[in-house]
């Protein structure tokens, strides 16, 4: 194994293991209700669109603006599962699904993900939340 092979695959480990991280420091920054943390994933430019009528939210400060006052609010409670995406160079693309809780009100589907490389950090180019089904709790 030539060393430039051994290099690629060491860098393909290291994005490969901080786009994983992404989706697992988002739920901890909303559950630590940390807006500004949770706009620090997003690229400058950044876009996270929950399907709301006004529109997709665009640009790290907005993001952070929309989470402080969804937190005051008492805000979501998030879980992530089945996180794949595949890497083109300083780009990637992927899904992972969601369970948000709210009060006794829980919604599921997934998130549609574009990543970018900035400098050396992975952040979120893109989120959009994809609704399949919402509930109350105990409505089974």
């Amino acid at each position: 194994m030539t060393d430039e092979s051994l290099e690629r695959r060491l860098r393909e480990i290291e994005d490969r293991e901080a786009i994983r991280e992404l989706p697992l420091r988002y739920c901890d920054c909303v559950w630590r209700r940390d807006a500004d943390g949770v706009g620090a994933l997003y690229t400058e430019d950044g876009r996270f669109d929950l399907g709301l009528d006004s529109g997709p939210i665009e640009g790290r400060a907005a993001i952070s603006a929309f989470l402080r006052q969804s937190f005051s609010e008492g805000g979501p409670w998030p879980f992530i599962h089945n996180h794949v995406f595949d890497i083109n160079g300083d780009r990637a693309r992927g899904r992972c699904s969601f369970e948000v809780r709210a009060g006794d009100f829980i919604s599921f589907g997934f998130y549609e993900d574009e990543y970018a490389r900035e400098g050396a950090k992975w952040r979120f180019r893109s989120r959009k939340a994809v609704l399949l089904g919402a509930a109350r709790s105990g409505d089974g």
